[in-house]
């Protein structure tokens, strides 16, 4: 349980901590009044905001479930086998 709480309190410094701030001490300067030549001419700047990219499409049948590897595993592991192949799942979740 503590390491979950101490995962989640990390995680939240962390949002906490890149959030883009503007300092409250430096106003934000207009830089097309400050490079504007004067011709006479009013100018008008086009300002356009970049579309957020599109999730991607993910088809169903791209999907693994464990339905899709049952068969592969009727063969591979059978009643001689099946202490064999524990033993390695279980190495490799104490791994992890």
């Amino acid at each position: 349980m503590s390491r979950a709480s101490i995962i989640l309190v990390a995680g939240l410094l962390a949002v906490a901590a890149c959030e883009n701030k503007q300092p409250a001490d430096k106003p934000e300067e207009d830089t097309t009044s400050k490079h504007a030549t004067t011709t006479g001419a009013t100018q008008v700047v086009a300002t356009t905001t970049p579309a957020a990219p599109a999730a991607p499409v993910i088809a169903d049948s791209d999907l693994s479930t464990p339905a899709d590897f049952e068969e592969s595993a009727e063969k591979a592991i059978s009643k001689a086998t099946y202490k064999a192949e524990l033993a390695a799942l279980e190495a490799d979740i104490a791994k992890d």
